[in-house]
């Protein structure tokens, strides 16, 4: 990847700068979406905790017509399941929308990670350094007393990074051979970059 973004010229480089953004947010929308999704299938667990709730209502209920005369006991009891049912689906309910929305998160990340971490984790470095290079090189543009030190570099660099076709139509120096001078500004069109 660094030799990649070392030689690509300035308009490929800005191509794929565009490239790997878009990468980027398309998979940190999907990540997004996942659990946004999952998030709301968590839900289950908010329903199963209002009808746990219901079901504890009517457990109450009937625990309360135990208490009138001539009912008899069966009431009571009975009220005591339901409640005891009622109890144990509100805490599987809780326990189902926590599970889910950690669910929800963790496979978000995984699928935005596991997508955007093999493109970035080689790029971003290599970006980095053909960054801060130009950003030398447009430093030492501006200082005249680093002109043969910058030609040299840069006429060293097109050798390696300029493609042949684009050295074939730099002009000669009249013996068939590319000086210093044409070399370098090669390189300098290769970045981007005018003196």
């Amino acid at each position: 990847m660094a030799q990649l973004i070392r030689r690509a010229d300035a308009r490929w480089l800005t191509l794929i700068d565009g490239v790997v953004v878009f990468w980027l947010l398309l998979w940190t929308a999907v990540g997004c979406w996942v659990a946004v999704s999952l998030w709301h299938l968590a839900g289950v667990g908010d329903t199963l905790v209002q009808s746990g709730q219901t079901l504890d209502s009517t457990g109450q209920a009937l625990q309360r017509i135990g208490d009138l005369p001539l009912i008899g006991p069966w009431p009571d009891r009975l009220g005591a399941e339901v409640r005891a049912t009622a109890a144990e689906i509100i805490g599987r309910g809780r326990e189902t929308s926590l599970w889910g929305q950690r669910l929800a998160v963790l496979l978000g990340l995984t699928v935005a990670l596991t997508s955007v971490v093999p493109i970035i984790a080689p790029y971003l470095p290599a970006r980095i350094a053909r960054g801060r290079e130009t950003a030398t090189i447009r430093r030492m543009l501006r200082d005249p007393g680093n002109r043969p030190l910058l030609t040299r570099y840069l006429a060293h660099r097109a050798m390696d990074a300029v493609a042949l076709h684009r050295l074939e139509r730099a002009a000669s120096d009249g013996r068939g051979q590319l000086s210093e001078e044409l070399l370098a500004e090669a390189e300098l069109d290769h970045l981007g970059l005018r003196r």
